[in-house]
Protein backbone atom coordinates (compact mmCIF):
# COMPACT_ATOMS: atom_id res chain seq x y z
CA UNK A 1 0.00 0.00 0.00
CA UNK A 2 1.31 3.53 -0.92
CA UNK A 3 0.91 6.71 1.12
CA UNK A 4 0.69 9.94 -0.05
CA UNK A 5 1.56 13.37 2.02
CA UNK A 6 -0.15 16.10 1.06
CA UNK A 7 0.42 19.92 1.97
CA UNK A 8 -2.06 21.76 3.94
CA UNK A 9 -0.48 24.67 3.05
CA UNK A 10 0.62 25.05 -0.89
CA UNK A 11 3.93 27.56 -0.93
CA UNK A 12 2.15 29.93 -3.70
CA UNK A 13 -0.78 30.52 -1.35
CA UNK A 14 1.23 33.67 0.14
CA UNK A 15 1.70 34.29 -3.77
CA UNK A 16 -2.43 35.27 -3.81
CA UNK A 17 -2.09 38.25 -1.47
CA UNK A 18 0.85 40.03 -2.52
CA UNK A 19 -1.11 42.96 -3.89
CA UNK A 20 -2.09 43.81 -0.56
CA UNK A 21 1.52 43.88 0.92
CA UNK A 22 2.65 45.99 -2.33
CA UNK A 23 0.09 47.94 -1.49
CA UNK A 24 0.82 48.36 2.22
CA UNK A 25 4.38 48.89 1.54
CA UNK A 26 3.45 51.94 -0.75
CA UNK A 27 1.32 53.90 1.68
CA UNK A 28 3.88 53.51 4.30
CA UNK A 29 6.79 54.34 1.68
CA UNK A 30 4.76 57.87 0.63
CA UNK A 31 4.33 58.73 4.12
CA UNK A 32 8.22 58.30 5.12
CA UNK A 33 8.81 60.15 1.78
CA UNK A 34 6.34 62.53 2.36
CA UNK A 35 7.78 63.38 6.06
CA UNK A 36 11.37 63.74 4.45
CA UNK A 37 10.44 66.19 1.75
CA UNK A 38 8.26 68.19 4.14
CA UNK A 39 11.65 68.56 6.55
CA UNK A 40 13.50 69.31 3.19
CA UNK A 41 11.34 71.95 2.66
CA UNK A 42 11.43 73.67 6.02
CA UNK A 43 15.08 73.00 5.59
CA UNK A 44 15.24 74.99 2.29
CA UNK A 45 13.30 77.79 3.92
CA UNK A 46 15.85 77.76 6.85
CA UNK A 47 19.02 78.07 4.08
CA UNK A 48 17.28 80.37 2.40
CA UNK A 49 16.44 83.29 5.37
CA UNK A 50 18.98 82.03 7.96
CA UNK A 51 16.24 81.03 10.79
CA UNK A 52 14.00 78.22 11.00
CA UNK A 53 10.08 79.11 10.36
CA UNK A 54 6.93 78.11 8.43
CA UNK A 55 7.53 79.57 5.02
CA UNK A 56 4.11 81.46 3.27
CA UNK A 57 3.15 82.43 -0.08
CA UNK A 58 4.34 85.20 -0.88
CA UNK A 59 5.86 86.02 2.73
CA UNK A 60 8.29 88.74 2.70
CA UNK A 61 12.14 86.83 3.77
CA UNK A 62 11.70 84.72 0.67
CA UNK A 63 9.46 87.08 -1.68
CA UNK A 64 12.53 88.34 -4.07
CA UNK A 65 14.52 84.50 -3.86
CA UNK A 66 14.53 81.85 -6.28
CA UNK A 67 13.37 79.04 -4.15
CA UNK A 68 14.58 76.03 -6.76
CA UNK A 69 17.57 77.86 -7.64
CA UNK A 70 20.30 75.16 -6.97
CA UNK A 71 18.18 72.99 -5.11
CA UNK A 72 18.57 69.07 -5.94
CA UNK A 73 15.32 68.11 -4.26
CA UNK A 74 13.20 70.60 -5.52
CA UNK A 75 11.48 68.50 -8.19
CA UNK A 76 10.92 65.59 -5.90
CA UNK A 77 9.20 68.15 -2.98
CA UNK A 78 7.51 70.40 -5.39
CA UNK A 79 5.61 67.30 -6.30
CA UNK A 80 5.28 65.26 -2.95
CA UNK A 81 4.56 68.22 -0.82
CA UNK A 82 1.32 69.39 -2.76
CA UNK A 83 0.13 66.16 -3.64
CA UNK A 84 0.15 64.74 -0.40
CA UNK A 85 -3.77 65.64 0.62
CA UNK A 86 -5.07 63.55 -2.96
CA UNK A 87 -2.50 60.58 -2.09
CA UNK A 88 -3.59 60.47 1.57
CA UNK A 89 -7.60 60.19 0.21
CA UNK A 90 -6.72 58.37 -2.44
CA UNK A 91 -4.85 55.39 -0.86
CA UNK A 92 -7.37 55.97 2.35
CA UNK A 93 -10.56 54.72 0.15
CA UNK A 94 -8.38 51.72 -1.77
CA UNK A 95 -7.07 50.49 1.99
CA UNK A 96 -11.05 50.78 2.56
CA UNK A 97 -12.19 49.08 -0.57
CA UNK A 98 -9.90 46.33 -0.13
CA UNK A 99 -10.12 45.45 3.39
CA UNK A 100 -14.16 45.77 2.55
CA UNK A 101 -13.76 42.87 -0.46
CA UNK A 102 -12.73 40.78 1.91
CA UNK A 103 -9.12 40.13 0.15
CA UNK A 104 -7.24 39.72 3.02
CA UNK A 105 -10.11 37.41 4.44
CA UNK A 106 -7.65 34.63 6.55
CA UNK A 107 -4.74 36.98 6.70
CA UNK A 108 -4.53 38.08 9.89
CA UNK A 109 -1.19 39.54 9.56
CA UNK A 110 -2.44 41.22 6.22
CA UNK A 111 -5.83 42.59 7.68
CA UNK A 112 -3.61 44.17 10.85
CA UNK A 113 -1.75 46.13 8.19
CA UNK A 114 -4.12 47.18 5.48
CA UNK A 115 -5.87 48.58 9.25
CA UNK A 116 -2.22 49.99 10.23
CA UNK A 117 -2.11 51.68 6.87
CA UNK A 118 -5.65 53.03 6.35
CA UNK A 119 -5.15 54.44 9.93
CA UNK A 120 -1.79 55.87 8.61
CA UNK A 121 -3.30 57.79 5.63
CA UNK A 122 -6.14 59.24 7.93
CA UNK A 123 -3.19 60.64 10.32
CA UNK A 124 -1.10 62.14 6.66
CA UNK A 125 -4.82 63.33 5.74
CA UNK A 126 -4.82 65.37 8.97
CA UNK A 127 -1.46 66.58 8.59
CA UNK A 128 -1.81 67.97 5.25
CA UNK A 129 -5.28 69.69 6.64
CA UNK A 130 -2.93 71.48 9.14
CA UNK A 131 -1.96 75.27 8.75
CA UNK A 132 1.34 74.92 8.74
CA UNK A 133 1.04 72.22 6.11
CA UNK A 134 -1.05 74.12 3.22
CA UNK A 135 1.31 77.32 3.76
CA UNK A 136 4.48 75.53 2.90
CA UNK A 137 2.40 73.90 -0.35
CA UNK A 138 0.92 76.99 -1.28
CA UNK A 139 5.18 78.66 -0.46
CA UNK A 140 6.31 75.51 -2.61
CA UNK A 141 3.93 76.42 -5.62
CA UNK A 142 4.36 80.17 -5.31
Amino acid sequence: MTTVTTRLHVPTAGRRRAGGWVLVAAEFGFVVVYAVCAWLALARAAELTGQWYVPAQGDVQTADLDIIGGWPWAALVMVVVPSGFMVAVLAFFVSLIVLLSGYAKGHRRLTAALIASAVTMVLLLVVTLTPAATSVSGWLLD
